[in-house]
């Protein structure tokens, strides 16, 4: 309650200006305009000012909508490590592309470059994947050392970021939840402001197994494909409610070409290729 007290003192004001200003221009035009006319360009300022609170109030919860992400395009595709040629991609559609993948194996931590080329070209937002994989033998100690390896990678590619996004990809399993916290929160503190943290995340943190509530990023991916004993559920979540209904995991989602297509809505959607892109896999992908 508090917080959201603190978010209504500070852009209430913003919104009482923008009503004044509305009601301001909606009589003006009343006055020199015929009936219909006013009541049609008042419609439509009464919706640039839904807009206008929506951007404010950023999203259900009371957190703000990081600018960068709200200026990623709707669709976006993941390119994996393999040879991709994306210049035919249509302008309107982004790629999170892998970038540099981590290996920690005991107390090592291996870092990958990626080495196959990516073609984009250059006006495509480009999104940086740094992905992370705990091996499961030797078991990550998960120390210090480990932690900042992953933050300076995560931080390093911000250059490669032209929109101003990067992405975080760790499918940490239960023992490692805190860890991969620790890590979110010291690449969130160590970012420069204007550049938005993405997160992965598994379908199921998203629906009954939800622990990403506090967590800094500033967007979520729940990923509605490979999930295992969880697909049943976590479908039939999606086709009653249309989207997952956490707040914090309902802006975005991904989903894999190879697999029935999912029923969730949201406001931007992942897509994950085993295969290469090629045009026509994006015809029959593309909603």
């Amino acid at each position: 309650m508090t917080h959201l007290l603190r978010l209504r003192s500070k852009y209430l004001p913003r919104m009482e200006k923008g009503c004044f200003g509305i009601l301001f221009l909606c009589c003006r035009q009343k006055k020199n305009a015929s009936p219909s006319r006013a009541l049609a360009v008042t419609q439509r300022l009464m919706i640039l000012l839904l807009a206008g609170v929506a951007a404010l109030i950023g999203s259900a919860d009371g957190r703000l909508i990081h600018p960068a992400v709200s200026k990623l395009p709707p669709q976006m595709v993941w390119a994996w490590e393999r040879p991709e040629d994306l210049r035919w991609l249509p302008d309107d559609v982004g790629v999170a592309y892998l970038a540099v993948s981590i290996e920690l194996r005991g107390s090592k931590t291996v870092v990958r470059p990626r080495r196959p080329p990516v073609l984009m070209r250059d006006h495509t937002a480009q999104v940086p994947v740094i992905h992370v994989d705990p091996l499961w033998h030797p078991s990550p100690r998960l120390t210090p050392a480990q932690r900042e390896v992953i933050v300076s990678q995560v931080l390093g590619a911000v250059p490669l970021a032209n929109r101003g996004v990067v992405q975080l990809d760790f499918e940490a399993r239960r023992s490692q939840r805190v860890f991969l916290a620790e890590v979110v929160e010291q690449i969130r503190q160590r970012l420069p402001r204007e550049i938005a943290l993405s997160m992965t995340a598994l379908a199921s943190w998203c629906a009954e197994d939800y622990w990403l509530a506090d967590l800094p990023a500033d967007e979520f991916v729940p990923m509605a494909f490979r999930m295992g004993s969880d697909d049943r559920a976590v479908r039939a979540q999606l086709a009653r409610r249309g989207r997952f209904f956490r707040q914090r995991c309902a802006a975005a989602i991904g989903s894999a070409t190879d697999e029935v297509s999912i029923p969730g809505r949201a406001l931007r959607h992942y897509h994950f290729s085993p295969a290469a892109w090629t045009p026509e896999l994006w015809s029959r992908t593309a909603p």
